[in-house]
């Protein structure tokens, strides 16, 4: 699925553009505006349960964000946590939805 206004992919299931709210359409457009997105950090953790809320909160929010290291963290935590990325024009927004959160290092509020 595809946005006809992106241009960007979606996968199966999908059917609005998190971007600028368009119904998708099975066939890429011949012209779309693709900019490039920029990603800013906005915070880090080893809690799972901490993560699992976060992506909740900015689902609701239609924030576009990853977490880099999400994966790795489940096998070898304590070795690198998991990273929290934005996007850029996301970001103003994503710090007001996430300024009471208290990130847990280890169990403990942080």
């Amino acid at each position: 699925m595809y946005c006809p206004h992106c241009g960007y992919e979606y996968v199966e299931g999908v059917t609005e553009c998190a971007d600028c709210g368009a119904k998708l359409q099975p066939h890429p457009p011949r012209t779309a505006r693709r900019t490039p997105k920029e990603f800013v950090e906005i915070l880090s953790t080893y809690n799972q349960a901490d993560i699992a809320f976060i992506k909740s909160l900015l689902d609701n929010e239609r924030v576009e964000y990853f977490f880099v290291g999400e994966n790795f963290n489940q096998i070898g935590q304590l070795i690198q946590p998991a990273t929290l990325v934005v996007r850029k024009d996301h970001v103003e927004r994503s710090r007001e939805v996430l300024k009471n959160l208290k990130v847990t290092f280890l169990g403990i509020t942080g």
